[in-house]
């Protein structure tokens, strides 16, 4: 193993020399990020299968980062790894006991694998800046395209009631004024994506990066160049088994995240609320 090796950890090294990889390398270092706590259990051949990259380029990589083959970083991750919590019950297994049963069943696993994935998020370094970004920015702009426009709107819409000067986006100005033609500081730029991603998040994204907007992005796992633009990244998995890929673990992590603002806002929050009900009230938006 190589002194680079001991100098710091996987994960940071991933992290710090992401801009510098080729897109392959990028895609499976995005890989080895979002399922880190189960790489010991990997191969690189299982990892080539996933990524959609030779084994060959795997061995490349690995090399690249420091390591001689893929025994030597399992070597490396043991002081590193936590074990991966089991979140589906035996009660799940024993439904599941027949063949006939088996493959009624598969959707639904992976629609639990991609919840899991949004609460493993929460309490990690990206997740807490999330917190502190979303919610000490002056400005927050939430942004969504396509068929994750949804997601964006019900976001923006729930932070709404939480915080003043937050604004959805979707573009139909062509310019984006609200975000960029203002002196506001302390700007943030939430985004979701997903499969097939749009040319409009990455110019969207570009030009947040040269304006110092902060951004967050929320994507699925396979959006290997979402750390080009943001350490604050939230990586979600949505394999469905379906025609459509999963937006459930989205809705997920967009609760738990606005629970957390909730709390890192503090009491403000309260005030907030009631002032948005007295407007229900005048408005008759609701109905008892």
């Amino acid at each position: 193993m190589t002194d680079q090796n001991n100098e710091s950890g996987l994960r940071e090294r991933l992290t710090e020399n992401f801009s510098r990889f080729t897109k392959a390398e990028k895609a499976i270092a995005n890989y080895m990020l979002i399922e880190f706590d189960g790489l010991a259990f990997e191969t690189a051949a299982s990892i080539a299968e996933t990524v959609g990259v030779s084994q060959m380029t795997v061995g490349r990589f690995l090399r690249t980062i420091g390591y001689q083959g893929f025994n030597e970083l399992k070597i490396d991750l043991r002081n590193e790894i936590e074990a991966k919590p089991v979140l589906v019950s035996n009660r799940l297994e024993r439904i599941r006991d027949t063949k006939e049963q088996a493959g009624r069943w598969d959707s639904f696993e992976l629609e639990v694998s991609g919840l899991q994935s949004a609460y493993q998020q929460r309490g990690t370094p990206a997740w807490d800046s999330a917190v502190a970004t979303i919610s000490g920015a002056s400005q927050v702009h939430v942004a969504g395209f396509q068929t994750i426009s949804g997601i964006a709107s019900s976001f923006a819409g729930r932070l709404s009631y939480l915080r003043d000067g937050v604004y959805q986006q979707d573009g139909r100005d062509g310019t984006f004024a609200e975000i960029f033609a203002g002196t506001q500081e302390r700007r943030c730029l939430v985004l979701f994506e997903m499969r097939r991603y749009t040319q409009l998040s990455h110019v969207l994204l570009s030009a947040a990066v040269e304006e110092g907007v902060s951004i967050v992005l929320i994507c699925d796992s396979h959006c290997y160049w979402a750390r080009d633009y943001t350490e604050i990244v939230l990586p979600l998995r949505t394999e469905s088994g379906l025609f459509w890929d999963s937006q459930a673990p989205f809705s997920s992590l967009t609760g738990l995240l606005l629970n957390d603002i909730i709390t890192h806002i503090g009491d403000t929050v309260v005030d907030r609320l009631n002032r948005m009900r007295k407007l229900q009230d005048r408005f008759g938006a609701f109905q008892d």
